[in-house]
């Protein structure tokens, strides 16, 4: 018979997200994996919040979400036994249900991030926001002209990657596929660029790749 856990080929160390559903709807956590034993037991490390472990109890129900190669994933489960050696983790039981996802290519999430634009040969930088974002490419809003069509700039910004808060730095050539103007509530417009992402390093596209997981698990509602 067919292990449905063990069919999404998960990894220790891998992210997963902790809702639970007893208390305010809002409240997620991330959280990591640490192993598992067959048709018994799912351990994920207790989640860290203020830099101490979020108080929890046995037999509070919880929901799992997590990312499988190009799929999310999510079951729901109860906590068995809470251990606080050698550190703090949790026993869960084994999931019967799971449920899965496809994520598309180039998924591109919604963000708002602040992002210093340089254009190429320049030294000055300006300031504008990402609204959107994937692997490959960057949407962003600026109050003021960044370049043109076809030209290349380069683009520093940075975010948050969960469970540990690490400061995730991206710094690389861009170069401006396309430009709109957009209409903003105050009656003015926003210069608005489509932006491909160029030279990104493996380490970069794992970073960026970790946000986007990230915001998809945080909006999982809205998964098509």
């Amino acid at each position: 018979m067919e292990d449905i856990f063990e069919e999404l080929q998960l990894h220790v160390g891998d992210r997963m997200q902790i809702e639970v559903p007893s208390r305010r709807h809002d409240m997620k956590f991330f959280t990591t994996l640490v192993g598992y034993v067959k048709g018994l037991s799912v351990l994920l490390r207790t989640p860290i919040v203020d830099s101490l472990p979020l108080p929890m109890r046995d037999g509070e129900k919880l929901i799992v979400r997590g990312f499988s190669g190009k799929e999310t994933f999510s079951f729901e489960t109860t906590i068995e036994r809470i251990c606080r050696e050698p550190f703090y983790y949790l026993h869960l039981t084994y999931p019967e249900v799971i449920s899965t996802t496809k994520i598309r290519d180039a998924e591109r999430v919604r963000v708002n991030l602040p992002v210093k634009v340089t254009p190429a040969g320049a030294s000055i930088a300006k300031h504008a926001t990402i609204s959107n974002i994937s692997t490959a490419g960057i949407l962003i809003d600026a109050e003021e002209e960044l370049g043109e069509k076809d030209q290349e700039i380069n683009v520093s910004f940075h975010f948050t990657i969960q469970p540990n808060d690490y400061d995730a730095h991206i710094e690389t050539a861009a170069l401006i596929q396309n430009v709109a103007l957009q209409d903003n509530p105050s009656g003015d417009f926003t210069f608005q660029y489509g932006v491909k992402l160029l030279k990104l390093q493996s380490s970069q596209a794992i970073l960026l790749q970790n946000l986007i997981y990230q915001k998809l698990l945080e909006n999982h509602h809205n998964l098509t």
